[in-house]
């Protein structure tokens, strides 16, 4: 993450924004799982104040990267001075985002002393915070398998399979979930990116893009539709609110011992 941190330019590419945001965020998913006397000290709260900063700085500039990438097949319908602009947004969030990412390249990281963590606390914490989140996603998931118009749903149950996957990254071995988890989170991301367009759009509006709005909200129902058909019938059935199955993954789990 400090490598990353650290080699960060002035105008950082979409990849090396991504990859920051996702390496930050595994550690910020380790960090919760440390004993609670050891993340109160100061130390190890101001390198978590740093985590949370150049994620909440980074936000943005990754919404713009998804935003253009969403639109660039669609190039040769938005008009020439629409793109400058998100250009030149994104240049803005970049130079604004430089002083977080800067921050953290030069956070001090704590060290851990091996002597205060217990294994089996650790790994009780471990799945304590995975019921949290499954159970979260369950609910969630009842709400939208049977109503595409959840949009902030949809985007609450992406965050939480994306928690489940990073927490199931920790354990020892390769639990089978972590490739459904996988498939859902590429799945409800790709919603998620077409939704973030479309919101753009519409408060941008103007009359020659009102196709490109028609042809991303088809794009968008295709891809709902797509995820309950192939996911929604995957591991785990639990109780739906609708007529589709509800599941969700997650019940061999492998997370002893850590």
């Amino acid at each position: 993450m400090l490598e990353l941190a650290r080699g960060l330019p002035s105008r950082p590419s979409p990849d090396q924004i991504h990859d920051l945001r996702v390496t930050t965020r595994r550690i910020q998913m380790m960090y919760r799982l440390l004993p609670k006397r050891v993340r109160v000290s100061q130390t190890f709260k101001k390198f978590g104040f740093s985590l949370r900063s150049v994620m909440k700085a980074t936000t943005q500039l990754r919404d713009l990267d998804t935003l253009m990438d969403t639109l660039k097949s669609y190039r040769g319908q938005l008009p020439a001075e629409f793109l400058v602009t998100l250009e030149n947004q994104r240049s803005d969030v970049a130079a604004h985002s430089k002083v977080a990412t800067q921050a953290l390249a030069e956070a001090l990281v704590p060290e851990l002393d091996d002597t205060q963590i217990r294994g089996k606390k650790l790994s009780k914490k471990l799945r304590k915070r995975l019921r949290r989140s499954r159970n979260v996603a369950v609910g969630l998931l009842a709400e939208v398998v049977d109503d595409e118009t959840k949009v902030k749903e949809l985007h609450a149950l992406r965050k939480e399979v994306k928690k489940m996957r990073y927490l199931l990254e920790l354990s020892d071995g390769s639990p089978s979930e972590l490739s459904t988890l996988t498939r859902w989170q590429e799945s409800l991301g790709a919603i998620h990116d077409l939704d973030v367009a479309v919101s753009y759009l519409k408060g941008n509006w103007r009359e020659s893009e009102q196709n490109v709005v028609l042809e991303l909200r088809q794009a968008r129902e295709s891809g709902y539709r797509k995820f309950v058909r192939e996911h929604g019938k995957e591991s785990i059935k639990v109780s739906g609110k609708g007529r589709s199955p509800v599941a969700l993954p997650l019940h061999s789990a492998g997370l002893d011992p850590l």
